[in-house]
């Protein structure tokens, strides 16, 4: 084979993010946005990654930038990965990786999670036989370079796609919900630093740690009740645990104004609820919505305050390698 193609979905956190990472559940969807990514062997042992916001060259311990600013952090990971997989078939030759993205970067709708699986599975796809699994699982272990303490959940959506509820005692299940969620994204346009943030919560919790038992107990049953609303298709009720979820949010400091400022828009123009999604400082933000009528006001009235927005739906593809 000479080129190796894949995609993988982007994703939103619906219920439980920061607490996820201390035990308590999480409720994730991939989306029907994606990242596309084709490998093709090279020359010399090099690596050359092109992506849409930074491009290099990586020899060995050499960096050589071609393009963009902190391209070497951005692209460090994918490097290790395709790298994982050429020292596991033995293969000296180098790589040749372009990667196109229709998700906005740093905001929360895990681009560098589905960055990861669709270049492993594309490497993977040029120089052997892929196999998901193992793909999402060197997708982990790279992610573990950008975010150290990551449960995996993004990978793992991106992966196998659809509505999954994630703890650590359970690991991951499929949820099947039973009507169609009508969703809209709202982008403050503010890139967010992810370390920074779960850091900040980390202080929070070390700091106040009655305080956040009880937030995370409340992030708890909030999911339990999210998972009952889906698998009933009560889209009220739903709404409702959002708002409920963004609330425990801004407790914890992570929201930000303009992502208060969207969720107001959003709310007013008929939303059932709004949150961030992610880890929050800015980013993206939720808004689930009745109907296709109501999700089109909810995108223009956010668009009309002079923000990106669009309307998604959950993807239940996961990877696609061609």
């Amino acid at each position: 084979m000479t080129k190796g193609k894949a995609s993988a979905p982007a994703k939103i956190i619906l219920f439980g993010e920061h607490f996820v990472v201390y035990g308590s559940p999480a409720i994730l969807a991939s989306i029907n946005r994606r990242i596309n990514v084709e490998a093709k062997k090279g020359k010399d042992g090099k690596v050359t990654i092109r992506s849409d916001i930074a491009a290099g060259e990586f020899d060995g311990s050499t960096f050589k930038l071609i393009e963009g600013s902190n391209a070497r952090a951005a692209l460090e990971p994918i490097y290790f990965a395709a790298k994982q997989i050429l020292a596991a078939k033995k293969q000296q030759a180098g790589l040749e990786i372009d990667i196109n993205s229709d998700i906005p970067y740093s905001v929360g709708l895990g681009s560098s999670a589905a960055s990861l699986v669709a270049t492993i599975a594309a490497v993977e796809a040029l120089v052997g036989k892929p196999d998901r699994k193992k793909i999402c699982e060197s997708a982990i272990e790279a992610e573990r370079i950008i975010h150290k303490n990551s449960s995996g959940a993004d990978c793992y959506v991106s992966t196998f796609g659809g509505l999954i509820h994630y703890s650590k005692g359970e690991g991951f299940k499929k949820i099947e919900n039973k009507s169609t969620l009508f969703m809209v994204i709202g982008d403050t346009g503010i890139k967010h630093n992810t370390g920074e943030l779960v850091s900040s919560v980390r202080k929070l919790k070390e700091t106040n740690q009655m305080g956040f038992a009880g937030l995370m107990a409340q992030s708890k049953d909030i999911c339990n009740q999210a998972l009952a609303a889906l698998n009933s298709g009560n889209a009220d009720q739903l709404g409702m645990l959002m708002n409920e979820n963004q609330l425990l949010l801004v407790r914890l400091g992570v929201s930000h104004e303009k992502a208060d400022e969207l969720i107001g828009i959003a709310r007013e123009s008929g939303a059932l609820g709004a949150k961030i999604t992610g880890a929050g400082g800015g980013g993206a933000i939720i808004a689930l919505a009745a109907n296709k009528q109501d999700s089109e006001k909810i995108a223009a009235e956010i668009k009309e305050a002079g923000y990106s927005a669009f309307e998604i739906e959950i993807d239940s593809r996961g990877l696609v390698i061609s």
